[in-house]
């Protein structure tokens, strides 16, 4: 079987063996880079648009569409950058291919970016392959590339890093802050403690995303796994009240089904989902229903987070204090809720000048494809402006009241004229 066939993990163990103890880490970070550049240089440049694509790919298992021309790039990526291929029908007219769970790619992949001042939100924005990559409907992928930013943060040169610190490097400094001193909402009698002394021995590790397709799999029976690999988990779709988990476990402790715990995260990319907390939401991540923790097990404390990605107003509101709930009935349970409305540097501390391609990415996880926002190609000679505009109407009256754009509706507006009273169909609306 040729080399480039073989699954990464087999050709890194003979890389290793071959290699001299003290030189087989940074040896072997090379070796991964140029795997997935495909190159003998370790250098990430602005117009390898399949090198950058590999390296967003294996951080964030971005997954391929089934047209034709994402058949085209999966097939590149396969062939050159480290992309796996789990399945094929015959004259590869469909392929199945997936970003290996890989940590050492996935550290080659943000050391890449990161020395070539590559923003990943900026680079998946604009990438010149977005139309052939699932969009995320539920706004997952944003929220993924929000977490990992924030990990990038806090990490600065180590391998794990602290929920505290996780938390500083994702929220703004007040809202940190607030949230240190903070008691849960919900708690068993023992753990009515501050968020600092109750996660201060807690850790994380991840530098890259698993999407599972099982729901199973959140449980603390298989989350100490992830830790291992260095991932955090996409849910499946469909999987009640979570949509990502970040797995935390005890730093003193062996790591096991009883040392671990998780910050729950659900994602709204709806408009309807504002500032304002909606209790319902926190109430479908409860760590039972969502089988975090089987029945018997001794729950450790969990974060449970809200995204409303796309509310007008920014803002991290904690839920109530605990100390309003007198008398206190003992919970089953201990949990600190946060809401984090709105993209902008008053809800996310790294947000700063990408904000816009964050809301790129934000409006297309609300659109199924991107047909109506196609850019025409240029002709010679050059198409006349209002002859590209009547093409992207023309498209947008194919499908009628898809949309909330005239062009979609065109068809049922009415214009009343002032003289005579009469209503007179539109159908050129814009």
């Amino acid at each position: 079987m040729p080399s480039s066939l073989l699954p990464f993990s087999n050709r890194f163990g003979t890389r290793y063996d071959a290699l001299l103890g003290g030189t087989k880490q940074p040896e072997l970070l090379v070796f991964a880079k140029q795997k997935l550049l495909c190159s003998s240089s370790i250098t990430l440049k602005e117009d390898n648009k399949a090198g950058i694509l590999a390296c967003l790919s294996v951080r964030f298992a971005l997954e391929f569409n089934a047209d034709a021309n994402a058949l085209a790039v999966a097939c590149a990526q396969v062939e050159r950058h480290m992309r796996l291929c789990i399945t094929a029908t015959s004259g590869l007219e469909q392929l199945v291919t997936l970003a290996g769970s890989e940590p050492l790619l996935a550290e080659a992949a943000c050391d890449l970016m990161k020395q070539a001042s590559m923003d990943p939100v900026c680079h998946l924005a604009k990438h010149s392959d977005l139309n052939c990559i699932d969009r995320g409907r539920r706004g997952e992928l944003i929220a993924a590339l929000i977490l990992m930013q924030a990990r990038d943060k806090a990490v600065a040169g180590k391998r794990c890093m602290s929920v505290c610190e996780f938390m500083r490097a994702l929220l703004p400094s007040s809202a940190y802050q607030e949230l240190l001193c903070h008691l849960p909402n919900y708690y068993r009698p023992e753990e009515h403690k501050e968020f600092e002394k109750t996660f201060k021995d807690y850790r994380m590790w991840f530098n890259h995303v698993i999407k599972i397709e099982a729901a199973k799999m959140i449980s603390v029976d298989s989350l100490w796994k992830f830790i291992m690999r260095g991932a955090m988990v996409v849910c499946t779709h469909n999987q009640f009240g979570v949509d990502i988990v970040l797995p935390a476990c005890v730093a003193q402790q062996n790591l096991s089904r009883d040392t671990i715990t998780a910050i729950l995260i659900q994602v709204k990319n709806a408009h309807s989902y504002t500032n304002q907390i909606n209790p319902k939401l926190f109430n479908a991540m409860d760590p039972f229903l969502v089988g975090l923790f089987p029945e018997g097990q001794s729950p450790r404390p969990v974060i449970r987070v809200v995204f409303a990605l796309a509310s007008p107003e920014s803002a991290v509101v904690l839920s109530n204090n605990s100390r309003t709930r007198e008398p206190h009935h003992p919970d089953d349970f201990t949990a600190f809720d946060v809401w984090c409305a709105g993209l902008s540097k008053d809800t996310f501390r790294h947000i700063g000048d990408d904000v816009m391609p964050y809301k790129v990415l934000l409006e297309r996880s609300l659109q199924p494809h991107d047909a109506f926002d196609l850019e025409e190609i240029d002709e010679q000679p050059p198409m006349e402006q209002d002859v590209k505009l009547m093409r992207g109407r023309r498209r947008r009256r194919m499908a009628a009241l898809v949309m909330d754009n005239a062009a979609h509706s065109s068809i049922h507006l009415h214009h009343k004229n002032s003289e005579t009273g009469i209503l007179r169909d539109t159908r050129d609306a814009p």
